[in-house]
């Protein structure tokens, strides 16, 4: 007969092995449960990223206040959307619509008085909603020219912070330095808006420290391959392009195109090249000699050029020592660029009219001219329309929408009253 202890033995490691079970069952389950839980706020965090809006001739803008700017849209019945989360006193600037136009990204120092990203959904009646954090001001933020086919939830624009170029994800909320390269793969920490901040100086240490101090602004171009930017310095500015394309790891020193007082460019969105303005033209790097030691002469003084990445060449479309050029943009055909011209003084442009050119050799080709004091010129999707701000002689600025097909031009702002600039047209088409 076998005893009491023998019994209660051999049951207890199968009532131990069952709890085992029962507890590991039990932990997996509530991981799934927090797993679960994480990814539904994390969705329902960015709802709005899977918005549609319907912002086909839609055009945005900044709205100069009496003691700050704002940020508004103006839908195609000529009312003037004002965003609900807009704060006295506050600055709205650097627009920015998403590939597709159903959203609307600007800069603000709305909060905290601190210049941040901010991404407003036309087709809501709620504020903007703030995408990044911290005290380093973010500004230019700049989607790629050419097509993109995502949705505009994980398009990703390129910002300038505090100097360096980074690359924005508005999916994850999250940030990555791009220009200067880095040897080292950067950090993304998630909210605190201070990834890759090493210090500006040593961030333009080396080959980027002998082209500038800083960057203005920057653009992907040539398919995605490259990127083109604005560097500030003493000076003046350079215009730099960094082959993005790294051999054996290590990134192609970057290329100086140009210099100036002032520098302005495009990417054609059709082949990736770019058209740049230069005002008061400077050697981007140390001034060429010739063949008998002496300087070379300067090739102008104000140009416009279309810089072909294929065979890395420039080639000037207009040349003025009297006039100006800033503010190129490009047909969304590739086919022509419209810019403003007028006389410079000590690096300003002070506009006298719009003017295009063509991109490609076209001998049907017929210039158009629009006198005025005309900013920020912009093409419609379709390429029909050009919309810019007019100064008129009360010293305010209209939007005006121009027909280039049969040059009629119409007032969009028409008598609100109101001071605006930098119109920009939904990039969204009909169908």
């Amino acid at each position: 007969m076998a005893s009491p202890n023998s019994n209660s033995s051999s049951i207890l490691p199968k009532i131990t092995k069952k709890l085992a079970i029962r507890t590991l069952c039990l932990v997996v389950i509530v991981g799934g449960l927090i797993y679960g839980l994480e990814w539904f706020l994390g969705v329902r965090k960015d709802l709005k990223g899977l918005v549609k809006s319907d912002t086909v001739g839609w055009i945005s803008a900044i709205q100069y206040q009496k003691d700050g700017r704002q940020a508004v849209l103006i839908s195609p019945d000529g009312k003037i959307h004002k965003d609900a989360g807009y704060q006295a006193k506050a600055t709205d600037r650097d627009l920015a619509w998403a590939p597709h136009g159903n959203f609307l990204y600007f800069i603000s120092d709305r909060a905290e008085h601190n210049y941040n990203l901010f991404r407003w959904a036309p087709s809501s009646d709620e504020a903007a909603e703030q995408r990044t954090t911290g005290t380093r001001a973010r500004s230019n933020p700049k989607f790629p020219r050419e097509t993109i086919e995502e949705g505009d939830d994980v398009a990703k624009p390129l910002i300038t912070c505090g100097g360096i170029i980074q690359q924005f994800d508005p999916k994850n909320q999250t940030t990555e330095q791009i220009l200067p390269p880095t040897q080292k793969e950067i950090a993304e920490t998630k909210g605190t808006g201070e990834e890759g901040a090493s210090g500006i100086d040593s961030q333009f240490a080396g080959v980027y420290g002998n082209l500038g101090t800083s960057f203005r602004e920057a653009q992907w171009c040539g398919k995605n391959k490259y990127i083109i930017g604005i560097m500030r310095r003493d000076n003046g500015e350079v215009l730099v392009l960094q082959d993005m394309q790294p051999v054996d790891g290590k990134f192609p020193q970057p290329k100086a195109l140009t210099a100036g007082e002032h520098v302005d460019f495009d990417v054609n969105p059709k082949d990736g090249n770019i058209v740049y303005t230069v005002q008061h033209f400077m050697w981007p790097e140390k001034p060429p000699m010739d063949e008998k030691g002496q300087l070379v002469k300067k090739p102008f003084q104000n140009a416009a050029v279309i810089f072909d990445l294929q065979d890395g060449k420039g080639s000037v479309i207009a040349a003025n020592d009297a006039t100006g050029f800033g503010s190129p943009t490009i047909k969304p055909d590739g086919t022509l660029v419209a810019m403003v011209l007028g006389t410079v003084d000590n690096g300003a442009l002070t506009p006298k009219g719009l003017v295009t050119f063509p991109t490609v050799q076209d001998p049907a080709f017929k210039q158009m001219r629009i006198p005025g004091e005309i900013y920020e010129p912009s093409w419609s999707p379709d390429g029909v329309h050009l919309v810019f701000a007019l100064r008129g002689k009360d010293g305010k600025r209209s939007i005006f929408d121009l027909r280039t097909d049969d040059g009629t031009m119409r007032n969009v702002t028409g008598d609100s009253g109101g001071d605006f600039a930098f119109p920009r047209f939904s990039p969204q088409i009909k169908g």
